[in-house]
This record gives C-alpha cells, sequence and structure tokens, in this order.
C-alpha cells in the first residue's frame, strides 16, 4: 500500500484573486527528469464566477489561453460567467449526463469511491478536456468547477501525474483546498480534500492503468496530444 509521505515543502503559489478562495498556480512541482512544471501555465480555482471587480482585473490581465468550466450545464445556468464572451471559455462538464445514470449512490460510500466511480463514468469528458489543453494556443490554462477541489482536483491529479509529479506533491496539492476551502473534521467527509483520498486514487490508477497516461490512452486521447500537455506543462 502506497502511503502519503509527511513533510511535504514544495507548492505551487497562491493566487490573489479578489472573490476567489482558491486558485493557485501549480507551476514550480518537481516532475520527472529533473523538471519542474512551468509557472504560470496551470492555473486552478474556484468558480469564476465568485471574482470582484478587483480579482476580475487581475485574472483578465493574464489573458489565458483556455478557461476550462467543469461544471454542469445546471451550475453554468445559474450565473453568468465573467469570460462567456472570449473565445478562451469552454464549458465542458465533467460530469456525463449520460453515463452519470449508471450510477449507484449506494456503491460510493466514501469519497474515494465516488472519485473512482466518477474516473469510470467520465472518461469520455476528461479526454475531451485534456484535447483541449492541448489544442488551445500559448498561454495559461485556468481550470475551475465550483469549489475547485473535486473536478477540478481530479483532473489537475492526472495532469500532474501525467508529468510525473510525485504522489505525494499532488496529494498535498489537492489537500491545500480544505486550507483555502476552511474546512475541518466537523464537515461532511465528502467536503474535504485529505490526502489519503487522492493517494488512493493515484495508487489505483497505477495499478489499473499504469498511470494517468494509461488511463487517458484508453480513453481515446492519442500520444500526440499527451506529447503536447507534457510539453506544455514542463517546457524545454
Amino acid at each position: 500500500m502506497w502511503a502519503y509521505g509527511r513533510g511535504v515543502s514544495v507548492r505551487g503559489e497562491l493566487l490573489s484573486w479578489s472573490g476567489c478562495r482558491n486558485a493557485r498556480d501549480v507551476g514550480g512541482l518537481p516532475a520527472r527528469d529533473g523538471h519542474r512544471v512551468r509557472s504560470g501555465v496551470l492555473l486552478r480555482t474556484d468558480s469564476l464566477d465568485q471574482l470582484d471587480a478587483e480579482g476580475l482585473r487581475t485574472t483578465q490581465q493574464l489573458r489565458p489561453a483556455l478557461v476550462l468550466d467543469l461544471r454542469s450545464d445546471f451550475e453554468t445556468s445559474v450565473t453568468e460567467h465573467p469570460f462567456r464572451e472570449d473565445p478562451a471559455y469552454r464549458v465542458i462538464p465533467f460530469v456525463d449526463p449520460v453515463r452519470d445514470t449508471e450510477r449507484v449512490a449506494e456503491n460510493e460510500r466514501t469519497l474515494t469511491d465516488r472519485y473512482l466511480g466518477s474516473l469510470e463514468r467520465n472518461g469520455s469528458q476528461v479526454a475531451i478536456m485534456v484535447r483541449a489543453i492541448a489544442e488551445s494556443p500559448e498561454g495559461p490554462v485556468i481550470v475551475h468547477c465550483a469549489s475547485g477541489k473535486d473536478r477540478t482536483g481530479l483532473l489537475i491529479a492526472l495532469l500532474l501525474d501525467l508529468v510525473g509529479v510525485p504522489h505525494d506533491i499532488i496529494c498535498d496539492d489537492y489537500a491545500r483546498s480544505e486550507e483555502h476551502l476552511e474546512l475541518t473534521d466537523h464537515d461532511d467527509p465528502f467536503a474535504r480534500t485529505r490526502p489519503e483520498t487522492m493517494a488512493a486514487v493515484l495508487e489505483h490508477l497505477s495499478d489499473t492503468w499504469g498511470g494517468a497516461a494509461g488511463y487517458l490512452r484508453a480513453q481515446g486521447v492519442d500520444p500526440v496530444a499527451l506529447d503536447r500537455v507534457r510539453d506544455r506543462l514542463l517546457g524545454d
């Protein structure tokens, strides 16, 4: 059984996007072959419709190449997204509404179970997201859902595993969400982002698919697109 390491000290920059509580850059995280994830390339956050005027100005100044909204249609219809008129904005729901009818809630007794079921049912959606990142022009990619912890957490974990970021670093990045959202032991376990939850998901990916790359190939993402994502995140 793989165990989550203690004492992780390498973290991406927390972003001051006024209105969003869970915005951060994963740049600087160590990857394979001595590389590090490039700063300013992959940014994760809670929903951008929470930005105030100052936060929106800060975010727009980045001139993102892709703003990837993972929320479902019923969520995006409630409020107007601040990037809705920007050609960089794309809504690609993490949840496939057709496959979601196969979900058996009684089989998802833990958050890990829920995540693994989601990856099983929503692989085609994940593939579309990864291709969108591979095909977008040069510039920052912003990924968000509602709170920036579950759907965003899964996609970011897949991308970081793809480029060889160690599992304990991925788990620490995932766990940061509950720090920024001020979640505690008194909150619903399904609202938490405990590192051991992501550790179990990564272990399953490794045992079942040989890691994120194998999972994504099984969902139909071709090797060229995977290489483009690696090059984007790691650079030269």
